[in-house]
C-alpha cells in the first residue's frame, strides 16, 4: 500500500507520530484507543472537483483501495480480541500423553476411567468410574531436556485450549495491536481529500516498527512448532525401530518354542506358548521429513493397537482428535503383545506427537494477528 504521487509532509507525520506517542504514554491508552476508533473521521479541508492534478489523480487511486481496506481487512483487524478468546472445538485444556509431575513426586500409576457414560439433556457425564493401571503407553519414557522446554513452551496454549489469549485484553500483545488497529480503521474511512497520499511510506514504516515485537512472536512460535515436529518425527522413528526389533525377536523365540523375549523386560511369566500368535511387524512405512502430526500418530500406534482399532483412527483427519481416541483405547481396550520398554517408547513418542500437534495449531491461530 503505497503510493508516491506527491512528496510525504513531514509536519503531517509529526503530529501523526507524536499523537500516537502521547496516547500510549497518558492516561487509560485502550479506554482512549477505543473512543477513538469509534469518532468519524474529520471532514475533508478541500473538496476536490476535478483530477487533472497528480494529487487529484493519486487521492482518488488511493481511496479507491482505502474504501476496499475499510470494507474488509480494517474491520476484521478492529475484532481480533474477540477471535483471540476463542478457544478451539473438542479441546479440554489438559495434556493426554504428558504426565505433569512436580518435583520429587511420583508418576501416577492408575488413573480414573468412565466405564458407564451418559447423556442427558445434550450434558454428558459418567454413570460409573473405575480404576485401572495407567498403561506404559501413556507414561512414556521420560522426556529430554530439549522435549521438556518444548512442552512446557507450549503448556499455556494447551491450558488456554488453543485460545490465542495473548492477544486479547489481557495479553501482552494487546495494547499494540489495539492501537494500531484503531490507528488503520480511522485512517481507512477517511474522506478524499488532496493531500491524501501524503506521508503514507513514512506511516507504514512507523506501524511496521510498532508491529516487530508482534513479528518476532510469530517467529518464535513457529520455531517452537518445528521444533516440536522435528522432536517428535524422532521419537517416533526410535519408537517403530524398537517394536520392529522387539517384534521380530519374539516371533523368533516362538518359532524355536523359546520363551518370548518379553519375559526378559519385566513382564509377568508369558503364557504357554501355545496360546501366543506371533506378533505383525510394523509396516506403515518409515517416518519421511514431510510427515505431519496426524500420520506420526498412526506411526507411533501401529502394532501398540490393533488393525481394527487404527483403521478406526484413520477416519479421522486431525492430529488431536486421533491422539484423543487413541487415548481412550489405550485406557479400555486389551492391546498386542508389547514389552513395557516397546510400549513406553510409544508413550514417548505420542507425547512428542501431542506436543507437534499443539505446535502446529498454535502457528496457524497466530498467523492471523501478524502484521
Amino acid at each position: 500500500m503505497s503510493f508516491a504521487c506527491s512528496r510525504p509532509s513531514a509536519v503531517r507525520m509529526t503530529l501523526f507520530v507524536g499523537a500516537l506517542t502521547v496516547s500510549a504514554i497518558s492516561g487509560d491508552a485502550v479506554a482512549q484507543i477505543r473512543r477513538r476508533a469509534q469518532e468519524p473521521p474529520p471532514p475533508p479541508s478541500e473538496p476536490i472537483a476535478e483530477i487533472s492534478s497528480e494529487a487529484g489523480k493519486c487521492s482518488f487511486a488511493y481511496h479507491e483501495v482505502l474504501a476496499r481496506i475499510a470494507n474488509g481487512p480494517a474491520k476484521r483487524l478492529a475484532g481480533f480480541e474477540s477471535e483471540a478468546r476463542l478457544a478451539e472445538p473438542g479441546l479440554t485444556g489438559k495434556w493426554l500423553y504428558w504426565l505433569k509431575t512436580g518435583k520429587g513426586a511420583k508418576t501416577p500409576t492408575s488413573e480414573q476411567i468412565c466405564v458407564e457414560p451418559s447423556t442427558k439433556g445434550g450434558r454428558q457425564r459418567c454413570l460409573r468410574w473405575e480404576t485401572k493401571p495407567i498403561d506404559a503407553a501413556l507414561v512414556g519414557a521420560p522426556p529430554s531436556a530439549d522435549e521438556l522446554a518444548v512442552l512446557r513452551s507450549l503448556d499455556g496454549f494447551v491450558t488456554d485450549k488453543g485460545a490465542a489469549l495473548e492477544f486479547g485484553s489481557n495479553g501482552r500483545q494487546f495494547v499494540t495491536l489495539q492501537r494500531v488497529a484503531g490507528e488503520i480503521v480511522n485512517y481507512s474511512m477517511q474522506l478524499r481529500h488532496p493531500a491524501l497520499c501524503n506521508g503514507v511510506p513514512e506511516m507504514m514504516e512507523f506501524h511496521t516498527n510498532n508491529l516487530a515485537g508482534v513479528k518476532k512472536r510469530a517467529d518464535d512460535v513457529s520455531a517452537l512448532a518445528a521444533r516440536a515436529m522435528a522432536l517428535a518425527r524422532k521419537r517416533v522413528m526410535a519408537a517403530r525401530e524398537q517394536r520392529m526389533a522387539w517384534a521380530k525377536a519374539f516371533n523368533a523365540a516362538l518359532a524355536t518354542s523359546q520363551a518370548p523375549p518379553a519375559a526378559a523386560e519385566g513382564e509377568a511369566a508369558p503364557k504357554a506358548l501355545a496360546a501366543l500368535a506371533p506378533v505383525p511387524v510394523p509396516s506403515l512405512g518409515p517416518v519421511t521429513t514431510d510427515a505431519d502430526p496426524a500420520k506420526l500418530v498412526l506411526l507411533a500406534l501401529e502394532g501398540i493397537l490393533t488393525t481394527e482399532q487404527l483403521k478406526g483412527l484413520e477416519a479421522e483427519t486431525g492430529a488431536i482428535r486421533r491422539l484423543q481416541l487413541a487415548r481412550e483405547q489405550i485406557s479400555a481396550e486389551a492391546l498386542p503383545a508389547a514389552s513395557p520398554a516397546t510400549r513406553a517408547a510409544a508413550g514417548a513418542a505420542l507425547r512428542m506427537v501431542e506436543a507437534a500437534a499443539y505446535g502446529e495449531l498454535q502457528e496457524a491461530r497466530l498467523k492471523q494477528f501478524q502484521g
